[in-house]
């Protein structure tokens, strides 16, 4: 889209290196970068939407990125003037969906939680797959992979497609960083994976991402690489010896800050009956 003001849209699944991206957004971009959410609810249906976005932008008008684990690649959001360029990164299932597991007993400390009750659930299975199609059918997130041109990086091989998303969708993404949300123990996920039959019913339960997860690194991926050309392995070297740079601090407290001072506050007026419409209105 020629002329058009670019907008990153990551979307954001659950334990695939996920929150190191969102930090390196936060360090490239500072102020012009929000993490967003649905402004009816956090974590109610729809998910993010265009007229989310209209309401951010009321308060980031140089907006340069957005990210949130409600935004999904299916949702089509429409802006006059923006050049969409959306992006996730995909982790191989059976691993991603042992290791979600275990972030529900160490981080969500749901002790109780049986795995043989989790896996049921209709949120757990398939999950990228979802997140980025709207159903469990690979074929719709792989349309939408491929209508909207989303960057797909590879978890296993973060350093590589970092430097690929910054090459093919964001030359001024400044892509020092640490590790971020590191599990301390992977112990449960080791357990899973080795018990033939939990392993079973991870492979059962992923059976549509493992197909798209195959078709990313069988066709998207090596697009990708194709793409930025027979220099990627040196860059990956030079880029690893000078991975210690990290983040800008300034720009995460800038980040910070807007998000504590302006955008959250805003969002529970806007949330809030006490207002009495005041917000809503100013803010549709």
């Amino acid at each position: 889209m020629s002329g058009a003001r670019p907008l990153l849209v990551f979307v954001h699944i659950n334990k695939t290196a996920g929150t190191t991206l969102r930090f390196i957004l936060r360090s490239s971009y500072g102020a012009r970068h929000c993490d967003v959410e649905p402004w009816h609810g956090a974590w109610s249906d729809p998910p993010f939407s265009t007229a989310d976005l209209q309401r951010v932008r009321k308060l980031y008008p140089r907006l340069a990125s957005i990210a949130g684990h409600r935004v999904s690649g299916y949702v089509d959001l429409e802006e006059a003037g923006t050049d969409f360029r959306y992006l996730t990164f995909l982790r191989e299932p059976i691993a991603l969906c042992a290791s979600r597991f275990q972030y529900q007993l160490d981080y969500r400390k749901k002790q109780n939680l049986e795995f043989e009750e989790w896996i049921e659930k209709d949120w757990v299975r398939d999950a990228q797959t979802q997140r980025i199609g709207g159903t469990t059918d690979p074929h719709d997130a792989m349309a939408v992979i491929d209508r909207k041109e989303m960057f797909v990086g590879l978890t296993e091989r973060f350093d590589e497609s970092i430097i690929l998303l910054r090459d093919l969708r964001a030359p001024d993404l400044d892509i020092g960083y640490a590790p971020q949300n590191v599990a301390k123990s992977s112990d449960v996920a080791k357990r899973l994976l080795a018990d033939p039959g939990t392993r079973r019913m991870i492979v059962d339960a992923n059976r549509s991402d493992l197909e798209l997860y195959e078709h990313v690194v069988r066709e998207v991926y090596p697009a990708q690489q194709r793409a930025y050309g027979t220099s990627l392995s040196g860059s990956v070297a030079s880029f690893r010896e000078d991975a210690a740079k990290g983040y800008d601090r300034r720009n995460l407290a800038l980040y910070g800050l807007k998000q504590r001072m302006v955008l959250k506050p805003t969002i529970r007026l806007y949330r809030g009956r006490r207002t009495g419409g005041l917000v809503q209105a100013l803010m549709r």
